[in-house]
């Protein structure tokens, strides 16, 4: 199917179920949301506060890891289990379950740009296989059997709202509707980067 020159083909992880009409309930719920707005404050008065909302497309890379822990004279056991790595942080971890994925066409100006490429992943990986994997293995370690990364994009409403102290920004998942206030919080401070005296990798900040 042909697509259009300001459109392309990325593969989307999970499916957008949020519509623009849910997210001032979905922002007044949200957590922290009391700080920053007076308490009284309903969803037509966020409503009315939203000065633009839309539609991005947050790049997170993923990979199938097997665990091998071996276990003689027994053959060893096999562990699957799916890594993720924010490409725009660095902040990893294991998924709990393996996300539902389909390709789709969406606006190249709504996919934000990766600051991990793939050459960079396996440091990343890496971290996540013996600071978090290893560490509930207390004699021998396993191995690991990692997949080559794949990126996917994560679908997230950006909304900008006129506060009482300015301009707020606030990012739904588009297809929970819970906030990603904790996920966009480490975009900016870059503290889940590995620079380059841990790995000799180059080091990126914002």
């Amino acid at each position: 199917m042909l697509i259009g020159k300001q459109e392309k083909y990325i593969e989307q992880l999970g499916e957008p179920t949020v519509a623009t009409d849910a997210l001032p309930g979905l922002i007044r719920k949200a957590s922290g949301m009391m700080k920053k707005f007076n308490m009284s404050m309903d969803d037509n008065t966020i409503r009315q506060r939203i000065e633009s909302s839309r539609l991005i497309h947050h790049p997170m890379w993923i990979i199938k890891n097997t665990v091998v822990a071996t276990r003689r004279p027994f053959k060893p056991k096999r562990i699957p289990n799916m890594i993720f790595v924010d490409a725009v942080s660095g902040y990893r971890g294991l998924l709990s379950t393996v996300p539902f994925i389909s390709e789709v066409s969406v606006d190249k100006n709504s996919i934000v740009h990766p600051v991990i490429d793939e050459a960079d992943v396996a440091r990343y990986v890496k971290d996540v296989q013996t600071m978090q994997i290893d560490r509930s293995y207390v004699l021998k370690k396993p191995q690991h059997e990692p997949s080559e990364p794949r990126i996917v994009h994560l679908p997230l409403w950006k909304v900008v709202i006129s506060g009482d102290q300015g301009r707020e920004i606030h990012y739904i998942n588009a297809n929970t509707g819970e906030s990603e206030t904790f996920m966009s919080g480490r975009w900016a401070s870059g503290v889940d980067l590995i620079d380059e005296k841990s790995e000799g990798g180059p080091v990126w900040r914002p």
